[in-house]
């Protein structure tokens, strides 16, 4: 089903894993590894396409025991602003060449570090957010969605600020994640030409997903989240700093 060596195929697939692992145990980690670790491999139409499909379906297998606590009218708003901004971002990844894809990721990876080790999720919310504030991130993270795969960082920034109890950031964010995703892969299936490519690699990586949830479930019993999210954040960090150094190195 693909013509991927081997060793690139196997580091693709340990990368999906751990990414789908830490995003159980922690909340968060398969949006940020999925897309940028395979612009390593691959073009970006197709690595972020797959990236999104890998993404919806692990969003869809969580969502369904947070459901009680989502937020219907943030989530609305969020949403529709979103469905503007992933057309744009779409475009943008078309017309990118693989150079700025990775110095823009490796950008985008380690701003979100920064994020979560100063405004995490747990931080309570302020109340009385500007409806500027929700249009402004709901569009850019629907253009971040459409060309990186990478909604969260903005999206999360933009419920904190909705004076949303945690929990309820959380199921926000994971509603708004699926809907984000359903409409950037309609999208990109009509706009880029690689569906079929696409699809059969996210059914080779589809076990990892599989496996990731759960050793993401056993990882947070028995290590605990706190110690998982600090291992998060060392990964990305490398992972940033190997997309921007890359990218930096191919375009000087």
């Amino acid at each position: 089903m693909t013509d991927w060596p081997a060793t690139e195929l196997g580091l693709a697939f340990g990368l999906v894993l751990l990414g789908a692992s830490l995003q159980v145990a922690t909340g968060v980690g398969l949006g940020l590894i999925a897309g940028p670790a395979l612009l390593f491999f691959l073009d970006g139409a197709t690595a972020i396409q797959t990236a999104i499909i890998l993404n919806l379906v692990l969003t869809a297998c969580l969502l369904p025991a947070e459901l009680r606590d989502v937020a219907g009218r943030p989530l609305v708003h969020l949403c529709l602003w979103a469905c503007l901004g992933i057309p744009v971002g779409t475009v943008l990844l078309l017309v990118a060449n693989s150079t700025g894809l990775k110095i823009a990721s490796g950008v985008v990876v380690l701003l979100a570090v920064a994020q979560m080790r100063f405004l995490p999720a747990s931080r309570p919310a302020h109340a009385g957010s500007s409806s500027w504030v929700v249009r402004a991130g709901g569009t850019v993270s629907g253009g971040m969605t459409g060309a990186l795969a990478i909604p969260g960082p903005i999206a999360l920034w933009t419920l904190l600020n909705g004076g949303l109890k945690p929990a309820a950031v959380r199921a926000t964010l994971r509603a708004y994640f699926l809907v984000a995703y359903t409409v950037a892969l309609l999208i990109h299936v009509l706009l880029t030409p690689r569906g079929e490519d696409s699809l059969s690699l996210s059914v080779v990586l589809l076990p990892a997903v599989g496996l990731g949830i759960g050793l993401g479930l056993f990882g947070r019993n028995a290590i605990g989240s706190d110690r998982l999210r600090q291992f998060l954040e060392l990964v990305l960090v490398v992972m940033g700093i190997s997309l921007l150094s890359r990218g930096l190195w191919d375009a000087f």
